[in-house]
């Protein structure tokens, strides 16, 4: 996939992401967050709870707030897909139609490990943070737990991914030309130096490829579960900088500011901008860096 198709698809989400948010959350709330990101308050994750509920709904389990998350890791995972093939040119996108036409149940219970660790982990992310709002002499820890909870997930959605596969091939729900990543799968069981070798290859987001023929890297299946807390870490360095800028006075006195500087009334708009500005300055950095 080409570098800037890519980068359009990041950001784009990302900016959505934000947008959305800002839509729905409520007025109260919206407040909150200008007055952190004016430096009136220190403390950002009750701040952070209220965006995620306005675009996952409350309460934090319900079958509308299941379906978003169904749709958000969806895109998470697309995305991953996507970075995967800046780094592995022509691996990425026809191998879906293969892979639907001749082991379509193989997929849905792939598309299943991906949505219930991601939605697992968005609900540990946002139970974790409302405890922080009350205790805010504990947010170090509190992250490093979160991230750790996350991390975790991932593992077992990463973990999970090649145990479908193997069950699909016991259930003989595999046909040619895909029975071949049984193999790939039954070398990574068998010893600990296969699997490292694996989950190296997973954060690489490396494909498993076969001569003609490329399996989607079981990276999509790791990286998913931690979009709820890359939107956390987005959430606070974009806030961060915000929050400098204004003490530095590089953004207007309230109610002077326009369009997206405007933190006053459309503050997740705000924070959307810096964070696609921060997602860009990774992304191009990386893709130079490979270069």
């Amino acid at each position: 996939m080409h570098p800037l198709t890519t980068w359009l698809a990041l950001v784009g989400s990302v900016w959505a992401l934000f947008a959305l948010a800002e839509n729905h959350v409520a007025p109260q709330s919206r407040a909150q967050i200008t007055a952190w990101l004016r430096g009136q308050t220190p403390h950002w994750p009750a701040t952070f709870v209220a965006v995620c509920d306005s675009v996952f709904t409350t309460p934090s389990i319900s079958v509308p707030g299941f379906l978003r998350a169904w749709v958000a890791l969806h895109i998470a995972a697309f995305l991953a897909l996507c970075l995967s093939g800046v780094g592995y040119p022509g691996t990425s996108g026809s191998v879906f139609v293969v892979l639907f036409l001749y082991a379509p149940l193989l997929m849905g219970s792939l598309a299943l490990v991906n949505v219930l660790p991601g939605y697992v982990s968005l609900l540990v992310n946002r139970s974790l943070l409302q405890r922080l709002s009350h205790r805010p002499g504990r947010l170090g820890v509190g992250l490093v737990l979160t991230s750790a909870a996350t991390l975790t997930l991932a593992l077992l959605a990463w973990g999970l991914g090649f145990v479908v596969v193997f069950v699909s091939n016991q259930a003989h729900l595999l046909r040619r030309p895909v029975t071949w990543i049984v193999g790939y799968v039954e070398f990574v069981f068998k010893s600990a130096a296969g699997t490292t070798s694996a989950l190296q290859e997973a954060l690489r987001l490396q494909p498993v490829m076969m001569p003609g023929l490329a399996f989607p890297s079981f990276g999509l299946w790791f990286y998913a579960p931690c979009f709820p807390l890359l939107w956390v870490w987005l959430y606070v360095l974009s806030g961060t900088l915000i929050r400098y800028a204004t003490a530095w006075g590089l953004l207007h006195a309230p109610g002077r500011a326009v369009g997206l500087l405007d933190i006053d009334t459309r503050p997740l708009h705000t924070l959307g901008a810096v964070a696609t500005g921060l997602v860009s300055v990774v992304y191009w950095t990386a893709v130079l860096w490979r270069r």
